[in-house]
């Protein structure tokens, strides 16, 4: 099952994505506020390591959930790549979402449509109560983005950085369609 948009789909992550992962993580400039301004150096033997430990790795139905796996794709209708979504989910029915996009697809809206699309599934189709990101202090553009899906800084001590979206943020939010927003 796929989560589909007007422009992107997200789709669980498979085998044949692995060229275009090892090229967004070797990116500095997507990599950077994650502190790899020079890229991840990720070779094809890391790509191999970390697919043995992910856990759709495990499945070979495709008709998997996006969201019944912790890594997805963005890629546009057409099925070009664009992007990654990581997300985990803890005990107090939280969620942490953490979104890249290839270079080429920055300032499209691109990014604000794929974090829509995230909140109205996992508001829509399991219990979390609320969605947090941590993005780091000097990427102006994506808190734009958070603040655009609904998300408010919620700083805490070990976490200064942090914000969040409610599924009561979300639905004041989500009245606006995605058009509108990006």
């Amino acid at each position: 099952m796929n989560v589909l948009g007007s422009r992107i789909r997200i789709r669980p992550t498979r085998r044949e994505d692995f060229s275009f992962l090892q090229a967004l993580w070797n990116d500095g400039s997507v990599m950077r506020h994650l502190g790899y301004p020079n890229g991840m150096h990720v070779t094809d033997s890391c790509m191999e390591r970390w697919w043995s430990i992910t856990p759709q790795a495990q499945h070979s139905d495709a008709r998997l959930s996006s969201f019944a796996t912790p890594h997805c794709m963005l890629e546009l209708i057409d099925g070009t790549p664009i992007g990654e979504l990581l997300y985990s989910l803890d005990a107090h029915q939280r969620a942490r979402i953490d979104l890249k996009l290839a270079r080429a697809y920055w300032g499209k809206g691109l990014a604000t449509e794929a974090l829509q699309l995230t909140l109205r599934e996992l508001f829509a189709t399991s219990a979390v109560s609320r969605v947090i990101v941590e993005p780091a202090a000097e990427n102006a553009a994506a808190r734009q983005v958070l603040h655009r899906c609904g998300f408010h800084p919620a700083p805490t001590d070990n976490h200064p950085e942090r914000w969040e979206c409610t599924r009561t943020d979300f639905a004041y939010r989500d009245a606006v369609p995605i058009a509108e927003v990006a």
